[in-house]
């Protein structure tokens, strides 16, 4: 038998894996791994004419690995949020559980892991999902009022993946079963099956890796005057391209959907959006960024909902991607301030943040 770590497999691939050398081994030997990592983020923010304090970005994980032959591993890692300090949140939940999955990597046949889990769409998705606080609504991952979990577009709620390499090309296949009475939104239920997702990465160029994603959900017992019957299916196209070197990242996705968002009137739409990131990280450790947002109903059911937002960031890194303090600017230029009453948007207000993070 041996040992061998998964090439990052047991954070799914996203830029939020944190490598061996940054989490606690609490047990090693040749066929055995057991280690425990996670953050400790605080940050202070405006928003709607009030400010908070927050540490919700804050995270621990535990990560085990076992090797069963020279080619077959068991995985698997479990992550909770940690909320501690926030204010004017007392009556919620202060562990929740963000991941929480099981599975095998094979050297031959690939990963697949059962559970709840970053789903295949986030493999391309990350790349401009990296924003401190603002800017990652225009891509069609986190939809619904979870964040693309019942929907499987982010963290998947018991979903089924299974990632495999062939050459340059890389693969990943997803399936969710029935997900039954799950609130979308509010005033806005329905139970989801047939959840299928699809990615497919691989390099263009040196330094580029360009990639697609696909995932659809078939609605019944929709609630009525929602915009959908049962039997709908709604459907998210991603397409994105990441140019990455040691100091710089930059990446631009185009999400295309159909009754895959919900507005603030209780309404299914169709959205067109185009999401971007860029950082350059300076040998000094200063990290300028910025972030663009743009979503746009395709269509007139959401009555002129429009997401259209600028955010711009600083961070400074005592040790790079693991001790930083940041602060991020977003400047609100949509319509997605909702009035019930006057049935009209209004530009929300811009926004600011400032935080401190320390990965282990």
């Amino acid at each position: 038998m041996h040992f061998k770590v998964p090439a990052l497999a047991l954070g799914l691939l996203t830029p939020f894996c944190l490598s061996s050398a940054q989490a606690f081994d609490l047990y090693t030997d040749a066929d055995t791994s057991l280690s425990f990592d996670g953050r400790v983020q605080f940050r202070y923010n405006t928003y709607q004419d009030d400010s908070h304090r927050w540490d919700g970005d804050s995270r621990w994980a535990l990560v085990a690995t076992q090797a069963i032959n020279d080619e077959l591993d068991f995985l698997a890692k479990g992550e909770w949020s940690v909320y501690a300090t926030e204010d004017d949140y007392d009556d919620d939940q202060h562990v929740t559980q963000r991941l929480l999955y099981a599975g095998l990597d094979h050297d031959r046949y690939g990963e697949l892991t059962v559970g709840k889990l970053w789903g295949v769409v986030y493999d391309v998705g990350w790349w401009t999902d990296m924003g401190r606080k603002f800017g990652s609504r225009a891509f069609g991952v986190y939809n619904f009022d979870d964040w693309g979990q019942v929907s499987g577009a982010g963290r998947a709620d018991n979903a089924v993946a299974w990632r495999q390499s062939f050459g340059d090309w890389k693969l990943g296949l997803q399936y969710q079963g029935r997900r039954g009475d799950k609130e979308l939104a509010f005033g806005v239920e329905a139970d989801l099956t047939e959840g299928i997702g699809a990615s497919l990465r691989r390099p263009v160029g040196e330094n580029l890796e360009a990639g697609v994603a696909y995932i659809q959900n078939t609605y019944e017992d929709v609630t009525p005057g929602s915009g959908v019957s049962d039997g709908d299916k709604g459907r998210l196209w991603l397409a994105g391209i990441k140019y990455a070197t040691d100091h710089i990242h930059a990446a631009m996705h185009v999400g295309y959907s159909q009754d895959w968002e919900i507005a603030p009137n209780g309404q299914f739409y169709d959205a067109l959006g185009i999401q971007a990131y860029s950082y350059y990280h300076f040998a000094n450790g200063l990290r300028p960024n910025v972030n663009f947002n743009w979503l746009d109903d395709t269509g007139e059911d959401s009555e002129g909902y429009r997401r259209l937002t600028y955010s711009f960031g600083l961070e400074y890194h005592f040790i790079r991607d693991r001790f930083l303090v940041w602060s991020d600017y977003q400047i609100n230029h949509g319509s997605n301030g909702w009035d019930s009453q006057e049935r009209h948007y209004g530009d929300a207000d811009s926004e600011w943040a400032l935080g401190i993070r320390y990965d282990f």
